[in-house]
């Protein structure tokens, strides 16, 4: 894929709309390679025999995830929200999974 225009390089909405088509795009490719992060956290899970839910590693990811949020200046509350569905719906996977174990 291509690399991104800046935002401030754009020079019509058709432009700046197709930039955001093409990040929408590398954001399903990294939502997808944490997947298979979560589907080989689920392998691995199994065979040490620990639960789904880690509530402390739930925490830490979400807390990782409003640093980084901060950092960048965006806003912390969205992203957490965000990252709290993304781990609901990991853990929901890894449950499903584990249980057929």
């Amino acid at each position: 894929m291509t690399e991104l225009t800046k935002p401030d390089d754009c020079k019509s909405m058709e432009e700046l709309r197709h930039q955001i088509d093409k990040l929408d795009i590398k954001i399903v490719e990294l939502l997808a390679t944490r997947s298979q992060f979560i589907d080989r956290a689920t392998d691995l899970k199994s065979i040490n025999g620990m639960p789904a839910r880690i509530p402390d590693r739930i925490e830490s990811v979400v807390s990782n995830a409003r640093e980084a949020a901060q950092e960048l200046d965006l806003d912390s509350d969205l992203v957490e929200k965000i990252w709290r569905i993304l781990i609901e719906w990991s853990i929901k996977r890894e449950a499903e999974i584990i249980r057929e174990e």
